[in-house]
């Protein structure tokens, strides 16, 4: 009587790739050996996934094809073991259950009689070999990531904001990708601390960035975006972060105060009010009669038109139309644009002032150099030592652990010292072209921006009473400017012919509005 035999075949992509393995090639082998010898072929299993797992479909749908016609089935064939599996310890279990269905498990190229007790020694050798083959293939790309990775080379798949490539030299790289502006500006959106992280990706996601809940928060704690790769422990090599050769999406200040933000060491910035865009001023007013924050609301008129007021709660009466308060507050806004002469001058100031400042920052920035050289001039004797045998190898990882700490901490300090000239001219810039134009910038702003504004300009809430606001309280600068702002005035009408500016003293920085892009 013929025996019956189901047939396995298993490729996997690199193994097709790297060794010429085909499913066709084991086919015809497989059918022409079921000839030779006489064997009926019952049904034809054939799969391109990995064997370190028996997790496989077609495997699966085999063993459920054995168990249901087991009576029929004399035999399992394939061409080699690597092909039944990659695991040893699994390929023992599998093997016993196909025994236990009265099915004999064969590889034509490698056939064994495993009721023969010395058959067993090299089933063992032909189960290993694969597992050992698989596991040196697993050392030596994983090593050759983590020598890539210490090169500053990121080789796995690109993070969201960046893509892979092969640069002139065929070696992988990442570059910035469609995403790369999203990223960069939920950063900015985070430093602003005006938005958690989940509005933060729900804003973006809105735009088109999509990207999970989880993924999200991975990203903005990947310092791959500030040019960082991050180099995990791995046995007897500490974790590392190292510089990366690809383009930072933002500089390392922004990252580490994001970084801040989302452990909790900055506090966020709450937000005083809703977002409207007929009551920009809502939770910046004052009520004349009580003193209570204002709120607004609208109120829909008998042809169905909404009209928009601003209004205390609590029973007080006060209640005017937002429009109106809304006109009146950017005529408010005119009269504090800073002349051209008055900015041109405080800008020249301000420079003088930056570049002394500059002089000690350099030196700040040196001293932590220097401290930091001395760091890894520590920890290269405990090197030293820990080589000679003078030092215990737990001790010397103690103090490079402890020495690692102090130095990333530096590192941070020198980044944010670093960062200052760049800061200063944009906010210096930024903020100059917006005193110029308060009233234009406000007009054209958002919601969310025209509140920033509003919260930059004055220190205490507005109050709106007999159709006019009552003297507001500017912010330090502002009222500085203003007051140069009518001294040049006079001058102009000829009647003070005093210096132009009252103080040449720099106050504080006290505005920094966040402008749109």
């Amino acid at each position: 009587m013929k025996k019956q035999a189901i047939l396995y075949i298993r490729v996997s992509t690199d193994e097709q790739a790297d060794k010429g393995y085909s499913l066709a090639h084991q086919e015809e082998r497989l059918k022409k050996y079921c000839e030779i010898n006489d064997i009926e072929v019952i049904s034809l299993f054939k799969e391109d996934h990995s064997a370190k797992t028996f997790e496989r479909p077609a495997f699966r749908q085999m063993l459920q094809f054995a168990k249901q016609n087991k009576s029929n089935i004399d035999q399992l064939l394939f061409i080699k073991w690597d092909r039944f599996s990659r695991n040893a310890r699994d390929s023992y279990q599998m093997i016993h259950q196909f025994d236990k269905l009265g099915i004999e498990v064969c590889a034509i190229e490698q056939y064994l009689d495993l009721n023969i007790p010395e058959a067993k020694l090299m089933l063992a050798f032909y189960l290993a070999a694969p597992e050992v083959e698989n596991d040196r293939r697993s050392l030596n790309v994983r090593s050759g990531m983590r020598k890539a990775r210490k090169d500053g080379r990121w080789v796995a798949l690109a993070p969201l904001g960046y893509k892979n490539i092969r640069n002139e030299n065929n070696k992988p790289v990442i570059v910035p990708d469609q995403n790369s502006t999203f990223i960069q500006q939920a950063f900015q959106e985070m430093v602003g601390g005006f938005y958690s992280l989940e509005e933060v990706r729900r804003r973006f996601n809105a735009k088109g960035m999509q990207c999970s809940r989880s993924n999200f928060n991975r990203l903005m704690h990947n310092p791959i975006y500030a040019g960082k790769i991050f180099i995990p422990a791995f046995r007897d090599e500490e974790e590392a972060t190292v510089q990366g050769l690809h383009e930072p999406l933002v500089d390392e200040n922004t990252f580490w105060q994001v970084q801040d933000i989302l452990n909790g060491r900055k506090p966020k910035t709450i937000r005083k009010a809703k977002q409207n865009v007929e009551l920009p001023l809502r939770g910046f007013l004052r009520c004349a009669k009580c003193g209570s924050t204002l709120t607004g609301s609208a109120s829909r008129g008998k042809l169905g038109t909404r009209y928009f007021y601003y209004h205390c709660r609590g029973g007080c009466p006060t209640r005017f139309h937002a429009k109106r308060a809304n006109d009146e507050f950017a005529k408010l806004l005119s009269q504090i644009s800073a002349k051209e002469e008055v900015m041109d001058l405080y800008h020249d100031i301000l420079k003088e002032v930056f570049k002394e400042n500059s002089k000690e920052k350099n030196c700040k920035g040196i001293k932590i150099k220097e401290e930091i050289d001395k760091n890894e001039k520590r920890i290269g004797e405990a090197t030293q030592l820990m080589l000679d045998k003078q030092l215990d190898a737990s001790e010397y990882r103690d103090i490079k652990k402890r020495y690692d700490l102090i130095n990333a901490t530096l590192a941070r300090e020198k980044v944010a010292i670093d960062s200052l000239d760049s800061n200063f001219m944009k906010y210096l810039k930024n903020g100059f072209s917006f005193l110029k134009n308060v009233d234009g910038y406000f007009e054209n702003a958002n919601t969310e921006v025209k509140q920033k504004i509003v919260c930059s300009i004055f220190t205490e809430k507005l109050v709106f009473e007999n159709s006019q606001y009552r003297t507001p309280v500017f912010n330090e600068v502002v009222s500085l400017i203003m007051q140069e702002n009518n001294e040049l005035q006079k001058i102009k009408k000829g009647s003070d012919q005093n210096n132009l500016m009252t103080s040449r003293l720099v106050v504080r920085t006290g505005i920094e509005p966040v402008l749109p892009e």
